[in-house]
Parts: C-alpha cells; structure tokens; sequence
C-alpha cells in the first residue's frame, strides 16, 4: 500500500485498520495475539476480519479503540478469574492436606491388615509398619524438598525436621541393635 491508498483512505474519512496499525500498537497487538489464538486474521478494506478457527463466526475490527476495549474486556475476565482462584486456593490447599491424611491412614490400614494375615510374628510388623509410615509422613510434611510453605514457614519447618529426624536416626539405631541382639541370642538358643 503506497501513498495513494493512505490518500484515498484519508479521504474516506477514516483511515481502515491495517495490521502494520495494531503491531505498532502493544496493547492492540496484546489483544490481537490473543485473539489468534482462536481466530485468523485478514485486513479488509474497512479493516480486519478474524474468522473463527473451528466455526464460520467473524469479527470485525474497524479501528485500534476496538481492540482496546476487547482487551479492557478480556482483562477484567482475567481478574474475575484470578479472584475465584484465590477464594478456592485455601479449600483446595486444606482438601490436599486432608486426602493425604486420609492416604497415609489408608495406607497404615492396608499394611496393618496385611501384616496380620502374615504368619511372620504379627505384632511386630504392625508395628514397624506404622512406624515406617510415620516416618514418611513426617517426611512429607518437613523436609525441606516436599515442605510446603515459604521464607519463616519454611526455615521453621526445615528446623523441626533436622530435630525431629536426627531423634528418628537415633530410634533405627536403637531398633536395629535390639534386632541384631535378638537375632544372636536366638541364633545361640
């Protein structure tokens, strides 16, 4: 488009939009890149036709303002959004906590009911079992890798876990000999 299409389009009143428009533009383009998303883009001459992907349905933009206002539009869309997210977060946070309780139990349960139809001395590898699971679960909710939280949250957390683990290191020590020695004493019987 040379001189005289500007010219021609100056005459008409109102110059169409073109894309060379919009990408000058960062708040049209912003809108327009959206846009394409679902739509392709044509320039007409009173301006750009966007025709939906999947369907037969157009859109017609004849000057920047319109873009704004779609992109005014789509924002406060965004807003809505973000706002319900954040209204859902802490239940969605509390039922993820609550599902891995409920994991852990289930778990605690499903090895307590199989370590008592094993023949292999019961009450001891229910308890190892329940055991073994605290620790997990211990290390779910401390570690520093998996704990949840951010900055002071967090530090604590890491804290109460070099505490907590340095006295379950302590314990597998203390099983672990009582094992072996159960073990020779056995052996020697």
């Amino acid at each position: 488009m040379g001189d005289q299409d500007m010219a021609f389009r100056k005459r008409q009143g109102r110059m169409a939009l073109r894309l060379c428009d919009v990408q000058r533009d960062p708040i049209a383009n912003r809108a327009l890149k959206e846009l394409m998303h679902h739509y392709t883009v044509a320039e007409e001459k009173s301006g750009l036709a966007l025709t939906k992907k999947a369907g037969n349905m157009k859109l017609f933009f004849y000057d920047l303002d319109d873009l704004h206002q779609w992109d005014f539009i789509h924002n406060q869309e965004m807003v809505k959004e973000i706002e319900r997210l954040h209204v859902l977060l802490p239940t969605i946070h509390q039922q993820r906590e609550s599902w891995k309780v409920r994991a852990l139990m289930a778990e605690a349960e499903l090895l307590e009911g199989t370590a008592k139809t094993s023949n292999n001395g019961g009450c001891q590898n229910v308890s190892d079992l329940r055991y073994a699971s605290l620790k997990r679960y211990l290390a779910k909710q401390f570690h520093p890798d998996y704990a949840p939280g951010q900055g002071i949250e967090k530090i604590v957390r890491n804290e109460f876990f070099k505490e907590i683990w340095s006295e379950i290191d302590r314990l597998d020590r203390g099983i672990s000999a009582t094992r072996s020695a159960r073990g020779q004493s056995s052996s020697a019987a």
